[in-house]
């Protein structure tokens, strides 16, 4: 069964303890899903009164619970990381890669990974106006895809591994990646080895 029957959510530090990051976990009888955001407010109000309004639903009804994390809380980081945390969550009970259950099973398109002002080895100013990236907030699951699904050259944040299966799963062309996010690259490099792609 999906049914949504826990959620947990716990603050952690980044690497350079600068900024606050919180975890989420979102339990169904037969899997588990988790997602972690940069978060400095308070969640106790969020487990309070979001929480348990979670409660009960199907974590493979995505675009239902992303309609009702919209309408219960302000923040969007907070719903991405509820949103990702239950698209994995199904994923994980489907015994799929959370890109395949997101983009189909054939779904192997690699995203290019944007390192500080280059992809790669190439340079942003030397692209094209309709190839630069645009970045997009992070929000919940449904909502990045009606902002992607149109203008490929999207880019969104890494903050944990189901970003870049995020990515892969709506072809989004950017993946920012920062030093203190190497474990996403490593991470890309792993996904394109196991598709048997050329890195």
């Amino acid at each position: 069964m999906t049914v949504i029957e826990d959620i947990r959510a716990r603050k952690v530090y980044s690497g350079n303890k600068e900024r606050n990051i919180v975890e989420v976990d979102i339990y169904t009888s037969s899997s588990f899903g988790r997602a972690s955001v940069p978060f400095e407010e308070d969640i106790s109000e969020i487990e309070e009164v979001v929480f348990p309004e979670l409660i009960g639903l199907d974590a493979t009804e995505q675009k239902s619970l992303d309609e009702l994390l919209i309408e219960i809380t302000p923040f969007n980081k907070i719903r991405f990381a509820l949103s990702l945390a239950s698209a994995k969550a199904a994923s994980s009970f489907y015994s799929l890669p959370l890109f395949r259950y997101l983009g189909g099973i054939y779904e192997g398109q690699m995203p290019l990974v944007y390192i500080g002002g280059k992809i790669f080895d190439i340079e942003l100013n030397n692209l094209s106006i309709n190839q630069k990236p645009k970045k997009i907030e992070l929000d919940t699951i449904s909502q990045i895809y009606q902002t992607t699904k149109e203008d490929k050259n999207c880019h969104i944040p890494a903050v944990d591994e189901g970003v870049c299966h995020l990515s892969l799963a709506f072809n989004i062309k950017y993946l920012e990646a920062t030093e203190e996010n190497i474990q996403i690259i490593n991470e890309l490099i792993r996904i394109k080895e196991y598709l048997g792609e050329e890195i």
